[in-house]
């Protein structure tokens, strides 16, 4: 569509499309993609979407474990993007709220258990006080924002959010104060800022910047789970933060030159061939 709609407006669409994703499993298949070794666990209703997102997973050979809750509905997104990429989003839970995703068993180990506001506050704070427990780090990207619980940072080692959740989560003026506020109590803070880029937090100072690929953006819908999934990946595979940012930065640049979310997610391959064109110059 040529723009998005203002409340009360209608406006016509060029087209429409029906894609998997949800921020759980477009992170789980960047990290896939990045060549990571990820298992997603999620909820469906037994209901068509849930076949459509099951189909999806084994199409794409990413390991899952997978809570089918009867006579409840498969989560649903509702998508509108307008000419130049941006978007609005509206998110239907569904059996994303299922309780049965707080029964979870962490092994101990050096894994890393990706969170998202998507599912319910209740199971983030079980799921993410076992991790710890177990020895894990967690990641939290705090989206959508206006569910977050600051309960939740007690147990979170990194965070994906953009400048704008940032602002909302830590306060301060602007991002890069609230970024090296926030990143007093999380490990590492990565503040994604659209075509300007990411900056990386740590311990209450700013580590370094990465600057954005220039693109010509389509739909920018699944980027910031792009980014997510490929610093995970790069992180679990002994990349330095901002190594990782680099990883994701390109990861995400990529994505937001296709419609669509987790179909958009590039394969490790073109990323990388990518970033060392990008630093020949």
């Amino acid at each position: 569509m040529k723009k998005l709609p203002l409340p009360g407006e209608t406006v016509l669409a060029s087209q429409s499309g029906r894609f998997a994703g949800g921020k759980g499993l477009n992170q789980a298949v960047a990290i896939h993609r990045a060549g990571g070794d990820v298992t997603f666990q999620f909820a469906v209703g037994d209901d068509d979407d849930g076949k459509f997102l099951t189909n999806f997973l084994v199409e794409q050979k990413v390991v899952f474990s997978r809570i089918l809750d009867a006579g409840t509905a498969t989560s649903k997104a509702f998508i509108l993007v307008d000419q130049d990429g941006e978007n609005q989003i509206a998110v239907v839970p569904g059996a994303n709220y299922s309780p049965k995703l707080k029964e979870q068993n962490f092994q101990d180990g050096a894994g890393l258990l990706v969170l998202q506001l998507e599912i319910g506050n209740d199971s983030n704070l079980v799921v993410a006080e076992l991790a710890k427990k177990a020895g894990w780090r967690v990641v939290l990207t705090p989206a959508p924002s206006s569910e977050f619980d600051p309960k939740l940072l007690e147990f979170i080692d990194i965070i994906t959010l953009n400048e704008t959740e940032v602002t909302q989560i830590a306060g301060g003026a602007d991002f890069e104060s609230a970024g090296a506020e926030l990143s007093k109590n999380v490990g590492l803070v990565f503040v994604t800022q659209g075509a300007q880029g990411v900056s990386v937090f740590a311990d209450g100072q700013l580590l370094g910047h990465v600057d954005a690929m220039a693109v010509d953006a389509i739909d920018a819908t699944g980027a910031g789970d792009t980014f997510c999934g490929y610093v995970v990946a790069g992180l679990a595979q002994g990349l330095t933060p901002l190594e990782a940012a680099e990883l994701g930065t390109v990861a995400a640049g990529i994505s937001v030159q296709s419609r669509g979310a987790s179909n958009s997610i590039p394969l490790r391959q073109e990323v990388d061939s990518l970033m060392l064109k990008r630093r020949k110059g």
